[in-house]
C-alpha cells in the first residue's frame, strides 16, 4: 500500500528548528507504516534538500516565496496540490487541524484517493477547533472533515465527539512512541512541564506549583504562545524555576532522563506526546485530565482536581521511593505493550486497508474511478 503522510511543518524535526507534537506523530506513523512493509512518502514544505527527510519527500512550497495577499493561492494552494499529485499514493494521512486538511481532502476527492484525518486534540471536532485561525482556514478545515473517508482518533472522547457530527469510519489509535532501552532511575530530579505557552496549556499553574513547593526544582520546556512573556516574567520571580526554552528531541530526552516527574496543566488535550515521553523514561505523570482512564487504570501517575491537590500529590509521590519505583516499572511496560510501533503500526495498516478496499468497491459499484466535489 502506498501511503502519503501530509505534514507541511515536519522539516525542522529532522534539521533543527521549531516543530510540535503533530510533526512527532507524523514521523512515528510514517516509520511504523514503513516497518510494516508499506511504501511511505511525505508532502512537506520548505524542504532544503530531499535527503533531509528519511522518506521520499515532495516539497509543496517555500513559504518565503509568493506575492503578499496572493501567496495562499500560489505557491501554497497550487504547490500543495502539485505535491499531492506527485506523491501518487493510494492513501493520504494528515494530522491536526488547518487549511491543509481541506486542500488534501479536495485533491483526494478529485483524484479518487483515500483521505484519512488524524485528530490531534479533543477540540478538533468542536465548533471552534484549537489552532485554526481566520475564516478562510476554518472553512477549509471544516470542508476537509466533511470530505474525508475516515478518522483516526486518539481517545474515546474524540470518537464520541466525531460520531456526533460525522457518519464515517473511525478508529481509535493512540499516540505512539519508540521505546528506549536504557531509561534512567532519577527520582531526585526536577519536576518538568512541556508545551507551548498557550492559555489552554495554563503554564501559570505550573509556576504556582513551583511557588507552593519551593524546595523542589521545576523546569519548563517550550516557547511561543500568547502567554510566553507572562510566563517568562513569572518564572524569573521564582528561584526554583528554570526556563529551558524550545529543545530538540535529543535534548528533551536528556532532561527527562534526569527528571523525577512530569506535570500537565492543560484544560484541553488529545493524547500528549509528553505523556509517552515521560513513561518512556519511567516517570509518573501528574495531570488534571486523564486519557481514557489510562493513568489511573495503569497506575502510572495521578489525576488531580485542583492545584492544591496537585501540589500535595507531587510532594507525597516524590517522597515515596517505593511508589516511584513501582510506577517506573509499570510505565516502561505500558509503553512497550500499548504504544510501540509493533503494536500500533498494524492498526494503521488494517484501518487504511479497510478504507482503501471500501473506496475501491464503492467506485466500481458506481461505475466511476474518481469522486467529484
Amino acid at each position: 500500500m502506498k501511503v502519503c503522510i501530509v505534514s507541511l511543518n515536519i522539516v525542522p524535526l529532522f534539521g533543527g528548528g521549531q516543530f510540535g507534537g503533530a510533526e512527532v506523530q507524523a514521523n512515528f506513523v510514517g516509520r511504523a507504516l514503513a516497518a510494516c512493509g508499506q511504501h511511505v512518502s511525505m508532502v512537506v514544505s520548505n524542504l532544503p534538500q530531499p535527503d533531509v527527510i528519511p522518506f521520499p519527500a515532495h516539497n509543496a512550497f517555500d513559504s518565503s516565496q509568493g506575492v503578499r495577499g496572493l501567496r495562499f493561492f500560489h505557491p501554497r494552494w497550487t504547490g500543495v496540490m502539485s505535491a499531492l499529485e506527485r506523491a501518487n499514493a493510494e492513501v493520504y494521512f494528515q494530522h491536526c487541524p488547518g487549511m491543509v486538511t481541506g486542500l488534501t481532502a479536495r485533491y483526494c476527492r478529485r483524484a479518487g484517493k483515500v483521505f484519512v484525518y488524524g485528530a490531534g486534540s479533543d477540540a478538533d471536532f468542536s465548533p471552534h477547533p484549537v489552532g485554526v485561525h481566520g475564516m478562510r482556514d476554518k472553512l477549509l478545515f471544516g470542508y476537509g472533515l466533511n470530505a474525508c473517508d475516515g478518522f483516526v482518533v486518539q481517545n474515546e472522547v474524540q470518537r464520541t465527539a466525531a460520531q456526533k457530527r460525522f457518519d464515517r469510519p473511525m478508529r481509535v489509535i493512540p499516540t505512539g512512541i519508540w521505546p528506549i532501552e536504557d531509561a534512567a532511575d532519577s527520582q531526585g530530579g526536577a519536576v518538568v512541564w512541556i508545551g507551548g505557552m498557550w492559555k489552554i496549556k495554563r503554564p501559570g499553574l505550573f509556576l504556582e506549583l513551583a511557588r507552593r513547593i519551593p524546595h523542589r526544582r521545576f523546569q519548563l520546556i517550550g516557547d511561543g504562545g500568547d502567554l510566553e512573556a507572562e510566563t517568562r516574567a513569572g518564572a524569573k520571580r521564582l528561584h526554583n524555576v528554570e526556563m529551558l526554552g524550545r529543545l530538540g528531541r535529543e535534548d528533551v530526552d536528556r532532561v527527562l532522563r534526569r527528571a523525577a516527574l512530569l506535570v500537565n496543566t492543560s484544560s484541553v488535550e488529545g493524547f500528549p506526546n509528553a505523556f509517552l515521553e515521560a513513561w518512556n523514561h519511567g516517570l509518573p505523570v501528574v495531570t488534571f485530565r486523564d486519557i481514557d482512564g489510562i493513568i489511573q487504570g495503569a497506575d502510572v501517575g495521578a489525576v488531580c482536581s485542583s492545584i492544591e491537590e496537585m501540589a500535595d500529590t507531587i510532594q507525597t509521590m516524590l517522597d515515596d521511593v517505593a511508589r516511584l519505583r513501582g510506577i517506573r516499572g509499570r510505565a516502561l511496560a505500558l509503553v512497550r505493550e500499548r504504544y510501540s510501533p509493533q503494536v500500533l503500526g498494524p492498526q494503521y495498516v488494517e484501518f487504511f486497508e479497510e478504507l482503501r478496499q471500501s473506496t475501491d468497491t464503492s467506485a466500481m459499484g458506481a461505475g466511476v474511478v474518481t469522486r467529484s466535489v
